[in-house]
């Protein structure tokens, strides 16, 4: 058992409890913002804006300083947001802005520790880095404390709980940082925000080390579904609860800050910029830069910015933060760890809906070390939900029939689902151990000279073809699309009727659900996590209906709209050929923005009369497969995380990767024969697909 207590309710109420310089070190880790619903009135976290979440931390940790010793400590885990949850959304920089306000308002910052997490949660986002890490702010009263330096990076794995709460940090956190200070026995530990009361449980632990501490805890937690999590962890039986006690809070402002030396533009290439700056000063020269007429009238609309320094001040953590005021969207904070040190580089695009950046994450993916084999043939397909997310009214199925199966693998390759229409199809599936290279299998080839083209449509420039140099997505000149056979012959089988539908398969949809036994059952998606086990444990697997392949929006809106022009034809006399429910929807498949879209297949089949379009890319527009949705290694390996390990001289050329248009690379002779390494595995994938051995 750990001497100490629990004050039940309000954390403002509870510290206001306590007795002034009483607390050597307080640990925590607060709710953030718009991350969870912790299912009770006022709580933290839930603010409109990060401006009024931040405010509301500062008159809270104001109350925790004065609790706290002259040299005492407080650790501060806190990590950042996007502002909106898809597209191409700025993160906030919220930890950061947080300590510049807090040292405002008295505090001294004393270090930033990046805590990475080896084990973090997988991403399957495109158009940016995963988030790995977290930052813990460390501050104290005054410049004399008990904090002692050390490496700032801690490399701590996430830990599994038994619990539903999700946002547990584990105890080699919190013991690394207790033991980077100076603790004397009956020092008093205070946790205002204890969740679980992992702080509690640590602390208790602590007494029977090696070089052992009898320490005090005070544990403030408001939830009441945790009070008994934390007793049963630390054995602490006194539960003080309190009455809640108003109290009122402004949201920030923040503000730009330059250096008041002349700018620094950097402009070296039009598809973004790469550039580590020495200090503070040049960093703030090369914000300053940004914003200048020469860097933007220089660079492309769909360019990627990576700007990073080395001696880094709090201000500099900021600055790019409040760029979203002034044309940019920050991406992320990439952290590379530095010898003894760390320090920041941020991904910066440009805020626009004309044009999505140009960001080419398969180049630097991580290679699984092993992807374990899956076994189909014990897999009970029969049941699982098909979801129809391809037609304009959504609709749900269910696998009923299984009529044929890869021979490699015995996956399920032809399947009959029923519909909740009533009606039954059969569809072809995506083999999960091919599919990605299968969805972006699709060749788009020069219509002069028949090369296949390596960058797709560019709304922003030429369109050249970079062997034989003519115009191509011209009126008369638009790329050829080519298909692989074998799966022009798989998708025609089933089209042509070759496979038949047992007869005693009737239509007979039913929504199975399962009983969840998970941790999350019951709780709201928000409340689910990020981990992929949380996903599938509540969801389970399923298949979901989509476009064989990925297209690429902009590139389809540019053949429909030549198609338009060669028939002379405008975006209204389609509108009025259509049902009048398309009055707002043709626009969008004509546009090359954000705003676009592309027509489902039963909207290319009202299109190909009115357009004239070629059979074939009607055809390729309207192909579809089913995709098994479960947890899975990705084929092209693990995107890549926020936190490097790379020397300067390895940073720019692995940075500058992610940017670069791909005929760039036709110029080397290395990646040359990278492409067309590539261009065989993916003919061995399409193979495999079918079942067809090739042999060279």
């Amino acid at each position: 058992m750990v001497k100490g207590k629990i004050l039940f309710g309000d954390v403002f109420s509870a510290l206001r409890c306590l007795e002034d310089n009483s607390i050597s070190v307080a640990l925590t880790s607060p709710p953030y913002w718009r991350q969870r619903d912790y299912g009770f009135k006022g709580q933290i976290g839930r603010e409109k804006t990060p401006e009024e979440y931040i405010g509301r931390l500062i008159v809270i940790f104001r109350e925790l300083r004065a609790k706290l010793k002259d040299d005492g400590v407080f650790f501060l885990n806190i990590g950042d947001k996007y502002k909106n949850r898809y597209g191409k959304s700025h993160l906030l920089q919220i930890p950061y802005r947080l300590a510049a306000h807090m040292i405002k308002d008295g505090w001294k910052l004393l270090d930033i520790i990046i805590w990475y997490k080896p084990n973090h949660m997988p991403s399957s986002v495109k158009d940016r880095f995963t988030n790995t890490y977290e930052p813990v702010l460390v501050f104290g009263k005054s410049d004399e404390n008990i904090y002692t330096k050390k490496h700032p990076v801690l490399k701590i794995p996430l830990q599994q709980t038994k619990w539903k709460h999700t946002a547990v940090f584990p105890e080699k956190l919190v013991s690394s940082l207790l033991s980077r200070c100076n603790l004397k026995d009956g020092d008093y530990i205070l946790d205002p925000f204890a969740g679980t009361g992992t702080t509690g449980a640590v602390v208790k632990k602590m007494k029977y080390q090696l070089y052992p501490k009898d320490l005090n805890v005070i544990l403030i937690e408001k939830g009441k579904k945790f009070l008994d999590i934390i007793t049963e962890r630390t054995g602490i039986k006194e539960i003080k609860e309190l009455k809640s006690s108003e109290y009122t809070w402004e949201p920030v402002n923040d503000k730009l800050a330059f250096s008041e030396d002349k700018p620094l533009i950097i402009i070296e290439d039009t598809h973004g910029e790469t550039f580590i700056a020495k200090n503070s000063e040049e960093f703030s020269r090369i914000i300053m830069g940004m914003l200048s007429e020469e860097f933007q009238d220089f660079h492309r609309e769909d360019a990627v910015y990576f700007f990073g320094v080395k001696n880094w001040k709090l201000s500099d953590l900021v600055l790019p933060g409040l760029l979203i005021d002034h044309g940019f969207i920050l991406r992320n904070m990439i952290i590379i760890e530095d010898g003894s040190s760390w320090y920041p580089v941020f991904m910066l695009v440009k805020d626009t809906t004309r044009v999505n950046y140009k960001f080419y994450i398969d180049r630097i993916r991580k290679k699984p070390k092993t992807v374990l084999p899956e076994k189909w043939n014990q897999e009970d397909f029969i049941g699982l939900i098909v979801n129809d997310n391809l037609s304009k009214k959504p609709r749900k199925g269910e696998v009923v029939d299984i009529i044929s199966t890869y021979s490699q693998d015995n996956f399920p390759k032809i399947v009959a689902v029923s519909w909740e229409d009533d009606n039954i199809s059969l569809e072809l599936c995506l083999n999960p151990r091919k599919d990605e290279f299968i969805m972006e299998s699709l060749q788009f080839t020069c219509p002069h000279c028949g090369t296949q083209l390596i960058d797709t449509y560019d709304p922003l420039g030429d369109n050249i073809c970079y062997n034989c140099q003519k115009e191509i997505y011209g009126k008369n000149s638009l790329p050829i699309l080519k298909e692989s056979k074998e799966i022009i012959e798989s998708l025609e089988s089933v089209e042509n009727g070759e496979y038949q539908v047992g007869e005693n398969i009737k239509p007979q949809y039913q929504k199975r659900c399962k009983e969840s036994k998970s941790k999350f059952a019951g709780m709201e998606r928000m409340n689910w996590g990020a981990s992929p086990g949380a996903r599938k444990t509540i969801i389970g697997d399923s298949f979901s209906k989509m476009r064989l392949y990925r297209l690429d929006q902009p590139t389809i809106a540019r053949y429909l709209n030549i198609y338009m022009k060669k028939n002379d034809l405008r975006i209204k006399d389609i509108t009025q050929a259509l049902p009048p429910e398309y009055k707002h929807t043709v626009g969008h498949w004509f546009r090359k923005d954000f705003g676009g879209s592309i027509p489902l297949p039963e909207d290319v089949t009202l299109l190909e009369e009115i357009l004239k379009l070629d059979k074939e890319f009607a055809r390729i527009l309207k192909r579809s497969v089913l995709k098994l949705q479960t947890v899975k290694h990705s084929l092209k390996g693990k995107n890549p995380g926020d936190f490097l390990e790379l020397e300067e001289n390895k940073l720019k050329e692995y940075l500058t990767k992610t940017y670069m248009p791909p005929s760039y690379y036709i110029k080397n002779e290395k990646v040359l024969f990278s492409l067309i390494k590539s261009y065989l595995n993916v003919l061995l994938s399409i193979a495999s697909f079918s079942g067809v051995l090739l042999i060279f």
